[in-house]
């Protein structure tokens, strides 16, 4: 396991596009290879676009709310990617100086790129397999308080994971009891045929992607008690701005909640004694 928040030097791979940059691509973000805006712009017409962009916002606002409502500090971002402002450490540290958060990806210029962005902050990146959970529950007792209450985020993270269904129950199962999980998935049960399509590009360039139904998506928050609304498109969880720090209204949802999504999110709470 690396830890360490010295950047590694990276060997780039410019010829294969890569999921962390494809999604920097697609969050308007510039951390990405000519490789991978092919495959971004083969999706920018297709479902999976809107859902990508509000699953991020959705994150961001489960953040604030987790804080202002909760006393949650403690942020650890499965599968972090690219990082776009404002981050999850940007939040946390606007509303109190003792937020800690922890980034872990398994991409090497991904982590790279977090680390950079470390300086000054009280943030960490650990470069990690997702399925080596071990690993993964290692990191967070060790950059947190086990004690205190911890949020693990995954957001566009679970459907790059051939069985995150596992994962998710061995991170449960191991962190400690109350443990709050903010989770966003990618679903075919909404404009299903653009959703397999674009499941299915991802595919062709080597990029494993699992788009899942309402009841397996469901089916990951086992053992959560679910605050309200519950299971439901990210731009319809507590649309209204919360809180009044600098980043509210780039955390305000943009698609009209009249419109469907492909996409759901959800922010639980281990409900083990």
């Amino acid at each position: 396991m690396n830890t360490t928040d010295r950047p590694r030097r990276v060997m780039l791979d410019q010829s294969r596009p890569n999921s962390a940059r494809v999604h920097s691509a697609l969050l308007g973000g510039k951390d990405y290879y000519p490789v991978d805006d092919v495959v971004a712009e083969k999706l920018a017409g297709n479902k999976i676009t809107p859902a990508i962009t509000e699953s991020r916002r959705f994150a961001r606002r489960a953040v604030t709310h987790l804080l202002n409502h909760h006393r949650v500090t403690q942020f650890a971002e499965l599968g972090c990617g690219f990082p776009h402002t404002p981050n999850i450490h940007d939040i946390a540290e606007d509303h109190t100086s003792s937020a800690r958060t922890l980034y872990i990806d398994n991409d090497q210029l991904a982590a790279n790129h977090a680390r950079a962005l470390m300086a000054g902050h009280h943030a960490r990146t650990a470069e990690i397999d997702l399925t080596d959970t071990t690993a993964v529950v290692e990191a967070i007792a060790t950059s947190f308080d086990m004690s205190a209450p911890i949020a693990l985020i995954l957001s566009g993270t679970a459907e790059l994971i051939d069985d995150a269904p596992s994962m998710i129950a061995a991170l449960t199962h191991a962190l400690p009891a109350r443990t709050w999980l903010v989770l966003t998935h990618i679903t075919a049960d909404v404009f299903g045929h653009d959703i397999t399509s674009a499941a299915q590009a991802l595919r062709a360039v080597g990029i494993a992607y699992h788009p899942r139904m309402h009841d397996d998506i469901a089916s990951m928050l086992t053992g959560y008690h679910l605050h309200t609304p519950g299971l439901v498109a990210p731009h319809r969880w507590r649309p209204e701005s919360i809180g009044s720090d600098r980043y509210s209204r780039a955390t305000e949802p943009m698609h009209p909640a009249a419109w469907d999504l492909s996409a759901y999110a959800a922010i639980g709470q281990q409900c083990r004694a």
